[in-house]
């Protein structure tokens, strides 16, 4: 049987390296953002065989004088035969209708074998994007504070609110490890890292409420035979297979789809794909390693403060 509370304080190093690896990450690299949040315009081009990212950002670099994020995504709709390469250019101002013009001439120079064509454009204000990205991050709030209630009224008898607060720190430590992984990998900060958020958010949480579930029942059947750290870690140790296994396949699916979408340049994919799969796997190490100590803690912290007072 493994002594997670014992051995408590390596989970908590493993832990702080990992926060001080993305917090370095972060300074050194910054934070990019897709247009859908900072504003700038969108470019889609339809396109067959192979074309270089390298190149189309070059192009973009010396036709618009910008910079911009560029990713291949799936087959055109009706067409298996020919791709979409997008390009993001971020900024105030949309790119012109001259800008664009060259821009596709100079697409169509370079890539003249692969039969360019412009397939969509979309231009995103810089308040529009400032607005989908408050509003992600009120749905993220929104979730956070739904799960503390949730998990506060159903584990009452294992004093509910701590339970609330302690799974809450292994979200958070779970958020930003995806976080993270955005920023180690450049990827930018889109509506995906949303949808990945929220996932991770119902994903994680809900190996901790399995971990807790077993907690208040063997605290009911062994109140007053085991010490709560021994409740915590058997606890721990009857649902690790469990949760292990569970991770276990979803990480593999999830694998092979980015191993998928690498093979076929799906870049859109692949940058969903990996913070997803980066995000199941910090859930299943923090939900073992992270919310029952910290409760046993928070419990044993307790029961100091109303020793002191008697």
């Amino acid at each position: 049987m493994i002594k997670f509370y014992e051995n408590r304080k390596w989970f908590y190093i493993v832990s702080l390296c990992l926060m001080v690896i993305g917090i370095v990450s972060l300074v050194l690299r910054g934070v990019s953002l897709d247009i859908q949040f900072s504003g700038g315009t969108k470019i889609s081009y339809s396109f067959t065989g192979e074309i270089a990212v390298s190149d189309v950002e070059t192009i973009v670099s010396s036709t618009l004088g910008k910079t911009a994020s560029v990713q291949t995504q799936t087959a055109v709709s009706g067409d298996s035969d020919r791709k979409t390469v997008v390009i993001n250019v971020g900024g105030t101002s949309s790119v012109t209708p001259e800008q664009l013009e060259n821009l596709t001439a100079a697409m169509n120079e370079k890539f003249a074998d692969n039969k360019i064509e412009l397939y969509e454009t979309q231009s995103v204000e810089p308040y529009i994007g400032k607005r989908f990205f408050t509003r992600g991050i009120i749905a993220m709030a929104i979730a956070m504070v739904l799960i503390v209630i949730y998990v506060t009224c159903r584990f009452k008898i294992i004093s509910g609110f701590s339970a609330a607060l302690t799974a809450l720190l292994a979200l958070m430590h779970d958020l930003l490890l995806v976080f993270f992984t955005f920023v180690i990998f450049g990827i930018p900060i889109n509506d995906g890292f949303v949808a990945v958020i929220l996932t991770i958010l119902g994903y994680s949480v809900n190996d901790t409420i399995i971990i807790y579930d077993k907690i208040r029942f063997n605290k009911r059947l062994y109140a007053g035979k085991m010490s709560i750290e021994e409740i915590a870690d058997n606890s721990i140790n009857q649902v690790m297979r469990r949760t292990i296994n569970t991770s276990l396949m979803a990480t593999l699916a999830i694998a092979l789809v980015f191993v998928f979408s690498l093979v076929s340049g799906l870049t859109s994919v692949s940058n969903f794909a990996l913070p997803l799969m980066v995000g199941i796997i910090s859930g299943c190490y923090s939900s073992l390693t992270l919310p029952g100590t910290l409760w046993v803690t928070w419990q044993k912290l307790g029961e100091k403060k109303k020793k002191a007072k008697a």
